[in-house]
């Protein structure tokens, strides 16, 4: 299979638009030759997790449905970025998304808190906060403005990678040009490291290191590798600075044309879909740092006293993103947590 063409801007959407009117009107939900389709999106490559997971629920619905309800998954954003996609959703154009907690953080205030950095210890506390009465009760509380929450999936740590020195001491950051999400949070966090954070979709990323408009970005590891941003940038220090996750929103005007039976057959679907994708994260990441040291990417881990640096420029910005009672008790359910 050859590289993928991937459209930018405006093109982009007229191709999203276009591949979403040929098929049945989402707002009826129609059926065709005895089944109906559901249309998921993902800016990710079709071998990612996150993908996967949506074909893993396709497959569980259709044997619930014995047949009758089924998902066609659009990935490496073949229907748009992540803003795109959300707001095709929140209007019923699309009926499922996988998206960045921080794409939902204008949405959702309070999810801003899961994308704060260094909450999370690790990843399996990570895990047991997003399986617990902390996920349930995030997940029913998003279900508004135009959406419904189905699952959170972890994505593993953020770190930063270069396209020519490593970071090694915070002073590495002075200066640099690094992609970020189009999160204030995360335009915040480099600024007070002293980068100069630039919005770019995910998308573009990976064109953006090649041509040096950016000297470096941060996202998980597999993302990383997936996008191959590897060969622009070689040099990963693994700061894990954030575990912030992946929500599968639905949109409120496609869940309501389900029937209870049909809804209570998704969210079974979602709940079988987490461990399955877990497991296959865990796994794809040690395969992937092997692959990418062998094809030499270096990987730098900062020392205690230079991470404890890192960390304590920030802690000025938790008043200025925490700031309702709610937020603040969040942090301390999720920090108690053992």
């Amino acid at each position: 299979m050859g590289p993928l063409v991937r459209p930018h801007g405006g093109f982009r959407w007229l191709l999203s638009v276009a591949l979403l009117c040929m098929a049945a009107p989402l707002a009826a939900l129609e059926t065709v030759d005895g089944v109906r389709t559901l249309r998921s999106a993902d800016v990710q490559q079709t071998d990612y997790p996150t993908v996967q997971a949506v074909h893993f629920m396709s497959q569980s619905l259709h044997r619930q449905s014995g047949g009758k309800l089924a998902i066609q998954v659009y990935s490496s954003a073949l229907l748009g970025d992540e803003a795109a996609l959300l707001q095709l959703t929140q209007s019923g154009e699309l009926d499922l998304n996988r998206v960045s907690a921080q794409a939902l953080e204008d949405v959702f205030p309070l999810i801003r808190v899961l994308s704060l950095p260094f909450l999370f210890r690790d990843v399996d506390h990570v895990s047991r906060v997003l399986d617990g009465p902390i996920g349930a009760e995030l997940l029913a509380a998003m279900n508004r403005k135009g959406l419904v929450a189905l699952a959170f999936f972890e994505a593993g740590g953020r770190s930063i990678s270069t396209v020519s020195h490593p970071v090694r001491r915070l002073e590495d950051l002075q200066g640099m040009r690094i992609r970020v999400q189009p999160s204030a949070l995360a335009v915040a966090v480099f600024e007070a490291w002293g980068a100069r954070p630039i919005k770019l979709p995910f998308s573009q990323t990976g064109n953006a290191l090649a041509t040096h408009l950016i000297d470096a970005s941060e996202n998980n590891l597999l993302a990383y590798a997936s996008a191959e941003h590897h060969r622009h940038a070689p040099r990963l220090t693994l700061t894990h600075h954030t575990f912030s996750p992946e929500v599968l929103v639905m949109s409120r005007r496609s869940w309501d044309a389900l029937s209870e039976a049909e809804q209570a057959m998704l969210r079974r679907a979602a709940r079988e879909a987490r461990p399955m994708m877990r497991d296959m994260w865990q796994q794809r990441e040690e395969r992937v740092e092997a692959l990418l040291r062998l094809g030499g990417v270096s990987f730098v881990e900062l020392p205690p006293a230079e991470r404890a640096r890192f960390e304590a420029a920030l802690r000025p910005l938790h008043e200025r993103f925490v700031g309702s009672a709610e937020q603040r008790r969040l942090i301390a359910r999720i920090r108690a947590l053992r």
